[in-house]
């Protein structure tokens, strides 16, 4: 009987192994493609930037309303009310940091399932693909010992003697036969064990690059994880900060409210010392309409309505920019009570020339806990009454009582002196000593 070399049993398996391999390959490509990425930290900067400057403009509306209030109560209200206006963005800060930390865990977790199912793929394929090289190994010696029994006449006979040692014609067909077929199967055997060391090697040259797939999934998921600690600890800062607002809100109320009960006397002598002084103040513009009734030549405020910066009533503004605070009635933010604001703030800084918004005399340069230094001009009688112009909490005079000045001459310079939260003027216009809302003149 010839000898026979039968096809690997496993050459099956290892073309499976194959497959598998360029399956996993896509799968991992696909995944590649589709790997949540991190949420990147966003520059929130210009977010920042604009939340502040509004947060700064609330609160020049806030110091707008904090008239003849001195400045440590005014500015221990200013930093709660500072705080308040910061708790929201905190907050928001917090919430936003709290989706990027869950959102970069859930891809961390994610690409963790991604790595361990790659990485126990690669090691099936390995050993299947291990499997097969060791049977395309053994198929190779098999065809190593029949060329070898061959080669000394042990293996497949030679064709002349085939039909020579046939004892009938029979026997010369089915040896003939026998022999064909054995040279069809060993030639088929050997093909398939080629074929199978192709495949094999080809195997193995994709597992490698199977597994470097599995390096880059390593080195995203190193980074995922360092997303993930990242933006948890943004997170945690973001709580940190929003309790420490919170704590400092608390702390803000309670200074506020021991400084208004310290202050309250005193706001009580500040308001008599005012009035006082206002009192004065309607003397002197009683003698001035005495004096107009007794046939003295009424004094007449100029006319000179048209002017670059002059109203139509002959006045002009006593120094440039805004106003953020006007004349009116409203609910003082610390006192909790209805007041009047008797004049138009102007937020300027301390040190700015302030001028006379009319020509007039200098009738009083005074001085007290709540307007500070304040001077006063009167512009004469005009539509039968006498005109008063004020200017509050100047840090220096330029003028002195009795001086006669005119419209654009400087008079004074601004400050913050007396119940003030910052440099600014405090401007009024008074008709027969009552205060009146100075947009009718300037």
């Amino acid at each position: 009987m010839l000898p026979v070399l039968t096809l690997p049993a496993g050459a099956t398996l290892r073309r499976r192994a194959l497959l598998a391999v360029l399956a996993l390959l896509l799968a991992m490509a696909s995944c590649l493609l589709t790997v949540p990425t991190p949420t990147a930290h966003a520059d929130d900067k210009d977010d920042k930037i604009q939340r502040k400057q509004e947060v700064d403009r609330q609160l020049d509306e806030i110091r707008g309303d904090l008239y003849d209030v001195n400045q440590d109560l005014g500015d221990t209200y200013l930093a709660l009310a500072q705080t308040e206006l910061e708790i929201p963005g905190a907050q928001q800060d917090l919430e936003d940091a709290q989706r990027e930390a869950d959102d970069a865990r859930r891809a961390n977790e994610d690409m963790g399932r991604r790595l361990t199912d790659a990485q126990s793929e690669l090691d099936r394929l390995e050993g299947e693909v291990q499997t097969g090289q060791d049977e395309v190994d053994r198929s190779d010696e098999d065809m190593k010992r029949l060329s070898l029994a061959a080669y000394k006449g042990d293996g497949i006979p030679s064709a002349a003697s085939v039909y020579l040692g046939s004892a009938d014609p029979q026997d010369a067909v089915d040896r003939s036969m026998n022999y064909t077929l054995t040279l069809e199967t060993q030639g088929t055997a050997l093909q398939g064990l080629r074929t199978d060391q192709a495949l094999t090697t080809n195997s193995a040259d994709r597992i490698g690059a199977v597994r470097q797939e599995v390096a880059d999934l390593k080195a995203q998921a190193e980074e995922t994880l360092q997303a993930k600690i990242d933006a948890e600890g943004r997170a945690q800062q973001a709580k940190d900060d929003l309790d420490a607002l919170y704590q400092q809100q608390t702390q803000q109320k309670a200074d506020l409210e021991a400084k208004k009960t310290q202050y309250q006397g005193q706001e009580t002598d500040l308001s008599t010392e005012s009035d006082g002084l206002d009192q004065e103040i309607d003397e002197l513009t009683r003698q001035e309409q005495e004096a107009a009734a007794r046939g003295k030549p009424e004094t007449t405020v100029p006319d000179n309505g048209g002017a670059p910066g002059v109203s139509a009533r002959g006045f002009m503004r006593p120094v440039g920019g805004t106003m953020n605070s006007t004349f009116g009635w409203r609910f003082h933010p610390v006192y909790h009570k209805r007041m009047q604001h008797k004049g138009d703030d102007f937020p300027v800084a301390c040190g700015t020339p302030v001028r006379a918004a009319q020509d007039g005399k200098v009738i009083a340069t005074t001085s007290n806990g709540r307007a500070g230094n304040k001077l006063i001009i009167s512009h004469g009688v005009l539509d039968g009454k006498v005109i008063t112009t004020s200017y509050h909490h100047l840090s220096s005079f330029k003028v002195s009582v009795g001086q006669t000045v005119h419209r654009g001459d400087i008079v004074a310079a601004s400050g913050t002196t007396g119940a003030s939260t910052g440099c600014h003027l405090h401007f009024e216009v008074h008709e027969n000593g009552t205060a009146v809302d100075p947009k009718l003149y300037v």
